[in-house]
């Protein structure tokens, strides 16, 4: 049942039904009780007529003055039984006085005892009567009420349809919509249930609008960084083509596996960057960031020897945390290669993890020529380049690094190096990734 109108209709009128089938049972109780009042009532009085009633007047009236539902019978205590109105509904003699329930061939009974004198009077009716009388009291009662229920599954099956017309609405209008039309949806006079739902679609909209223009800068950006460099590529590979002695083609083609690197190194750069826009959280899972940097320290010696660069780690201790491997890797990578790629020859670049009781700090420092203050809030920047960026690079890195550090919850603080000179970039991880 997945319809919210046969939903709605259904749960209110099982409701109904059990405040009905309670009430129904309340009044039955209500109606017996009375019933039992007055049918005992009746038989008290009954007996008090009959206690000094003449037994021959009484024979010869027959039934005319009892009931046909109450047995009447008088007896003796010396003689025995004097009188019985009804033969085929005899009861056994009543010792005590007053009422009583009795159970008499397969039949209940309820019954009143009078003693007066030598002369006792019983009279008795079936208890079936009373139980009949209040069932007919009880269900005259509920009658209008169940009468309604009919009325009000109409009326809820009908209200509910007009209650979801703005629903209808909406969907009509989302339905009309061209495709890329994201804006949000118009949530005027609409009832307060469907609000959140609204809310929800438009946060869902604006986030895909958002996803939408990520991909639509990329490619932009895609397309206007590597016109230069596959140009670039294009006309060394072409000296190297035409080339006139051996050693013109050998420098082309040096030159033109240096720009094969160098857009190789954007387009990774790129992929890096548009997979952290499109994905909303990183996949994150407990890890050592000490074993992460010692992994990229590895990997980068390669270059830090080729330029006589001092590449160590300064931390021996464990730093665990809660984060997204790949992303943290990346920001490793892209921080140790921008301190690799802007320190001059001979030049020292160290890396430092620590872990306190409310952060896990990760520190890279170098001897490079640092970063000017009034550039320091424009190098997070996709593209950006200083004015005075003699290495080359794409541009991405530390807009990679903010990226990560981002959906990390970290803070990033950029500042000199101990020595005074360089830089120093130190990333502050909060308690809430670190684990205990």
């Amino acid at each position: 049942m997945n319809s919210i109108r046969q939903r709605l209709l259904w749960w209110l009128l099982a409701g109904l039904s059990a405040v009905l089938a309670a009430s129904g049972y309340a009044a039955y109780r209500q109606a017996r009780t009375e019933t039992n009042a007055l049918f005992d009532y009746q038989l008290q009085q009954t007996a008090l007529a009959l206690r000094n009633q003449n037994l021959l007047a009484l024979a010869i009236g027959g039934d005319n003055e009892v009931t046909g539902d109450l047995s009447v019978q008088i007896w003796d205590r010396s003689r025995g039984l004097l009188y019985v109105s009804q033969r085929q509904r005899e009861l056994p003699f009543a010792t005590q006085p007053g009422f009583a329930d009795l159970a008499w061939q397969n039949e209940s009974w309820r019954l009143f005892a009078l003693h007066a004198g030598e002369r006792i009077v019983q009279v008795a009716q079936p208890s079936g009567v009373r139980l009949r009388m209040s069932a007919d009291i009880a269900l005259r009662n509920l009658a209008p009420f169940l009468l309604l229920l009919p009325g009000m599954g109409l009326v809820v099956w009908f209200g509910v349809g007009a209650s979801l017309q703005p629903l209808y609405r909406i969907a009509s209008e989302i339905q009309r919509r061209r495709p890329g039309a994201l804006e949000p949806v118009a949530a005027d006079r609409l009832p307060t249930e469907i609000t959140p739902l609204i809310r929800a679609l438009d946060e869902l909209l604006a986030r895909l609008a958002q996803t939408l223009d990520n991909q639509r800068q990329f490619i932009a950006d895609a397309a206007h960084e590597l016109r230069t460099p596959l140009t670039a590529v294009r006309l060394q590979a072409a000296l190297a083509r035409h080339a006139s002695t051996a050693e013109e083609r050998a420098g082309a083609i040096q030159d033109l596996e240096a720009g094969l690197g160098r857009a190789t190194h954007l387009i990774e750069q790129l992929l890096v960057m548009a997979r952290l826009d499109a994905e909303p959280t990183g996949r994150l899972e407990p890890m050592d960031l000490l074993e992460l940097a010692k992994t990229v320290v590895v990997e980068q010696s390669p270059i830090a020897d080729s330029k006589a660069l001092d590449l160590g780690l300064l931390s021996g201790e464990p730093a665990t945390m809660t984060g997204d491997p790949a992303e943290l890797r990346a920001l490793l990578d892209n921080l140790v290669g921008n301190a690799l790629r802007y320190t001059p020859a001979g030049g020292r670049v160290d890396i430092e993890v620590r872990q306190t009781e409310t952060e896990v700090v990760l520190a890279v420092s170098d001897t490079g020529p640092g970063i000017p203050p009034a550039e320091q809030t424009r190098v997070f920047d996709r593209f950006y380049r200083g004015a005075d960026a003699a290495a080359p690079g794409s541009g991405l890195g530390l807009a990679i690094v903010r990226r990560v550090a981002d959906r990390h919850h970290a803070r990033i603080d950029l500042d000199s190096s101990q020595n005074g000179s360089g830089l120093r970039v130190t990333v502050r991880f909060p308690q809430a990734r670190v684990m205990a």
